[in-house]
Formats: C-alpha cells, structure tokens, sequence
C-alpha cells in the first residue's frame, strides 16, 4: 500500500514537471500562476533542476522498487529526499520560493518532502525485517 501511494504521488509529481519544464501555459493556467510564477519556471536554473529532476526520477524508482520488494528501495528512497532537500534549501534560501509561489505549493513540496523521509524509514523498517531481498 505504501508504494502506491508514494508512486501516485510521484506521478503527479512527474506530471507537474514535466508541464511545468515544457512551460505549458495550459498548466500555469490551471494552477493559477501570475506573470511572477511563470517567470519563476521560465528561468529556472540548472542546479534546482538537476536536484528536481533527480527527485522525481528517484522518488518513482523508490516506490517501483519498493513494490517489486527489493532492498535498493531503501538507497533510492534516501537519493530522493535528500534531493528534496537540496531542492528545498535552493529554493526557499536563494530563490525567494515562499514569496513567488506563495504558502499552498511551498507547504505541499515540504509535505512531500516528509512523506519521502517517512517512504526511506519505512523501507529502512522493512529491510532490517528481512521483507525486502
């Protein structure tokens, strides 16, 4: 149950970047971003995209992982939160995030960092049970 959640989490994650990296202006639209959002998205820099994009692709790994029960889940579960938290620590510290994007998608992007520390001590768990090979 808890790799299904976290993979449909990280599809919707997975949709937003995509979307968002492609600068949809469909997408902007639905999620109702003002000229400073898509400014934000449209020059975003190398760096946070590379700890984003790691985040993503580790983040379905780790559930994918998880759900086939192989004990990498727990290493590739570890690789997404701590890009995470780069990525938070980027974006919060350098990039004025809270302002930009305002308090709604800060506070969801800190929730789904905490679920992917809780998907890596769950795996941890699991591993030391002996459930993952």
């Amino acid at each position: 149950m808890v790799g299904l959640v976290l993979l449909a989490l990280y599809l919707v994650g997975a949709r937003d970047y995509i979307l968002t990296r492609t600068l949809n202006q469909g997408y902007f639209a639905e999620q109702g971003y003002g000229p400073a959002q898509i400014a934000y998205f449209t020059d975003y820099p190398a760096i946070p995209a590379i700890f984003w994009t790691i985040n993503i692709a580790a983040g379905l790994a780790a559930a994918l992982l998880l759900l086939f029960h192989s004990r990498r889940a727990t290493l590739v579960a570890l690789i997404a939160a701590a890009s995470q938290l780069c990525l938070l620590a980027i974006t919060f510290g350098f990039m004025d995030r809270w302002a930009i994007l305002g308090p709604r998608f800060s506070l969801v992007d800190i929730g789904v960092w905490v679920l992917t520390v809780g998907l890596w001590l769950y795996c941890h768990a699991i591993h030391r049970q002996g459930v993952l090979r």
